[in-house]
């Protein structure tokens, strides 16, 4: 599983201030009681991406996902592509957030099927 791209609680709240409180939701927070971030999937933010369809979005994240250092190219890509992205990221994350922590696919839903009629006959006694 990859890591996650970790946004310092600095760089969530300015980004909080220039989009709202949306970009707390595209993944857990966690704090060592001194340093808090946001862990941010790379999975939801590729999975965002291809919703999205933008060939731009495509080639600035092939270049986040070869960087060591993720932090700041992920926040330039929130900036340029803005509230459309962070929606996405945050409805990624919240269908496959199990998915997301285990690294395991949860399996796909049924499709919905007409349920079956069961006739009841009753007998005289």
């Amino acid at each position: 599983m990859r890591s996650p791209i970790i946004v310092p609680d600095d760089d969530l709240n300015r980004l909080e201030k220039r989009f709202g409180p949306g970009v707390r939701r595209m993944g857990p927070w966690n704090s060592d009681g001194i340093f808090g971030y946001s862990c941010v999937p790379i999975i939801a933010v590729e999975r965002a991406a291809e919703a999205l369809e933008n060939p731009d979005l495509a080639v600035a994240l092939s270049r986040l996902k070869h960087t060591t250092e993720q932090a700041k190219p992920f926040i330039e890509l929130l900036e340029t592509f803005g509230p459309a992205l962070i929606e996405r990221i945050v409805a990624v994350y919240g269908e496959c957030s199990i998915e997301l922590m285990t690294g395991t696919r949860l399996a796909p839903k049924p499709p919905d099927q007409e349920a079956r009629k069961v006739s009841v006959v009753s007998g005289a006694a």
